[in-house]
């Protein structure tokens, strides 16, 4: 992780400004996300015939919840840096035995599995037009440093089996949204981004709380 703590270290020192501003357009404000992230490419068996596998059950999860922690600058009412850190939803799957016995009761057992893991550290400027005096729409485009893990099915002489890579990039980060500030403190802002993650595309849907200090 520390190809994503330096990127992290740089991309707060980059928003390193005062903290109480007197201006009423130049704030600096920290915040948390519930993120939807959901990973429509994955596939767990590239190489994998599963429909060949009738005594098994393939079963995968593509789409789960992740949370992202914040820090940004408003300079004024049109522009502003962010930077945050994000735990992304964990994807995965199973393969699963069902066996029946003489007296016909159904057991399961698990054969394989494995997940998708990321972590991501991530600096975004952010393009902001308000609408009235607590509605605002934001545009925002940036870079995601990441680091993830990924085990998949493969089948090889042996038979079937996981295999686990680990591996790490900087990807592109675009996404829009439209924000409600309740008062001078407190904002909710609803965001749909794209980035891609280990060749993968990734589509999230984040729901932020901003608190202006």
């Amino acid at each position: 992780m520390n190809f994503l703590g330096k990127t992290m270290v740089a991309a707060l020192s980059l928003i390193s400004v005062n903290a109480v501003a007197n201006h009423a357009n130049q704030f600096t404000y920290f915040g948390i996300s519930l993120q939807n992230n959901k990973y429509d490419e994955l596939d767990f068996a590239p190489q994998v015939d599963i429909t060949a596998l009738p005594s098994l059950t393939y079963d995968d999860t593509l789409s789960a919840n992740g949370f992202r922690g914040f820090v940004g600058h408003q300079f004024n009412r049109y522009i502003a840096l962010e930077a945050g850190l994000t735990s992304f939803a964990e994807a995965s799957f199973t393969l699963i035995e069902e066996k029946t016995d003489a007296d016909g009761k159904i057991t399961k057992s698990t054969i394989e599995e494995g997940e998708f893991t990321t972590l991501g550290a991530d600096i975004r400027a952010i393009a902001t037009y308000p609408i009235t005096d607590n509605v605002f729409v934001k545009v925002q485009v940036g870079v995601l440093a990441w680091d993830n893990d990924f085990s998949f099915l493969v089948e090889d002489t042996t038979g079937l089996t996981v295999l686990k890579e680990s591996d790490s990039g900087v990807s592109l980060l675009t996404g829009a949204g439209l924000a409600y500030a309740f008062n001078d403190v407190v904002a909710l802002s609803f965001d749909y981004e794209v980035t891609e993650i280990a060749e993968f595309s990734t589509q999230s849907i984040a729901l932020s709380l901003l608190m202006r200090f």
